[in-house]
């Protein structure tokens, strides 16, 4: 660490986690970002203002003057990854007596140029329990408003990909939904006019989150049959034929999630909202709810996904499979099934899941003529199509492969059949 990076004596920042989120404020935004930077988290934070914190708080004018002052000068936010969580684990932070919030403060002692716990919170801002709660909630809003924006711009992209046909068939299916989401519109423009969401207001979002998952159901279960279909196309030369439909229809239902997952979102930021004007004292308990289901919804989201990802990686092994009697197919076949994936890649990012996935690649021809299952694969192949068209295929296949075996003047499996 360079001197100019090193906190300072007498440096201190609170620390406040929900366990999806995390948010560091002091007084001096040198001392934030320098405990952060230790921590390896700085390119990961963003900076959280006031405003962004202020609707779970707005319900009492004194809580949201204690928080105005924790944040005076800096806070930073970060969403907490897999990646990061072990790393925010070693900060000590204790439970804070509010449920499902942890809190801990920590600074510099002396000559020590490492960040301690610092056991006491006397004089600590935020320690409150009554700030705590607001803060996780609000946290909680802003992570909700990212990750709306995020798909937002995901399905900007998708839509310019998405042809004539496809958009018919999405707005048939989100004709309810855009009715929802007018209303979901309407409510938030409330709110940020008005201060604060009204009963009547929020009583016209009656059953929305209802309707809501239930076309998202709707569209995991047709990525479900997307998967089905890949057993149905065996041969390379359908499944080349197929991909680009199995492509279309995974952008299709991917935008139909998105559109539904941000719907959700915004709904529970409202939610939060209403509860921070009708019954404060219950922010904490409502937020911690909409959590829940929200992990419910990703887990019915990734096993429907996982399905598709385990269908395509077998028809890309499949692929694979019969290189040499199918040169060109096989390049085509997983080039299409990698895009497809990048999609769904995409898509998780947006909702701030990190993948890391290898890619799929064509086997080179080399290796593949080395290999009898490549030659077994062929030879059935062909037999079936000669019993299906009534023609001797088969010897045409050998010769065309030992052709080009002998130009490329590559050596021939030495082993017999199996």
């Amino acid at each position: 660490m360079n001197p100019e990076e090193e906190p300072e004596t007498g440096d201190e920042v609170e620390l406040i986690s929900d366990g999806e989120n995390l948010l560091v404020v002091g007084d001096k935004q040198h001392a934030v970002e320098s405990f952060l930077r230790t921590k390896g988290l700085l390119e990961r934070a963003r900076e959280i203002s006031l405003q962004e914190l202020g609707p779970a708080l707005r319900s009492s004018a004194g809580l949201l003057q204690t928080v105005s002052e924790a944040v005076t000068n800096s806070g930073l936010w970060v969403k907490i990854t897999p990646e990061s969580a072990d790393a925010i684990k070693e900060f000590g932070l204790t439970d804070s007596g509010v449920p499902g919030v942890a809190y801990a403060m920590a600074g510099t002692r002396g000559s020590i140029k490492e960040w301690l716990r610092i056991d006491t919170t006397a004089g600590a801002r935020a320690a409150n329990p009554a700030v705590l709660s607001g803060i996780a909630g609000a946290l909680s809003q802003a992570a909700r408003q990212q990750e709306v924006a995020q798909l937002r711009q995901f399905l900007g992209k998708l839509d310019q990909k998405l042809d004539y046909v496809l958009r018919g068939q999405r707005d048939d299916i989100l004709g309810d939904l855009a009715g929802i989401e007018g209303e979901i519109r309407a409510a938030l423009r409330t709110a940020k006019l008005e201060g604060q969401l009204d009963s009547l207001t929020w009583s016209k979002l009656s059953g929305a989150s209802l309707e809501i998952r239930q076309v998202q159901s709707k569209a995991i279960l047709k990525l479900a049959g997307i998967a089905d279909d890949f057993d149905l196309h065996k041969r390379i030369g359908d499944l080349n034929q197929h991909l680009p439909h199995a492509k279309s229809g995974v952008q299709l239902w991917l935008a139909t999630i998105a559109r539904c997952t941000a719907a959700l979102d915004e709904l529970a930021i409202l939610e939060i909202d209403h509860y921070a004007t009708i019954a404060p004292g219950q922010v904490n308990a409502r937020r911690m709810s909409l959590e829940a289901s929200r992990r419910d919804d990703q887990a019915e989201l990734h096993e429907g996904i996982s399905v598709l990802l385990r269908r395509m990686d077998s028809a890309a092994d499949l692929a694979n499979q019969n290189k040499i009697f199918h040169v060109k197919a096989v390049p085509a076949v997983i080039g299409s099934i990698e895009q497809t994936r990048g999609l769904i890649k995409r898509f998780y990012v947006a909702l701030n899941i990190e993948v890391d996935w290898d890619s799929l690649d064509p086997i080179e021809w080399s290796a593949a003529i080395r290999e009898w299952r490549q030659w077994r694969n062929g030879l059935v192949e062909g037999g079936s199509l000669a019993w299906e068209k009534g023609k001797p295929v088969l010897g045409t296949i050998a010769l065309t492969v030992l052709t080009a075996a002998v130009k490329d003047k590559i050596k021939l499996p030495g082993k017999p059949w199996n």
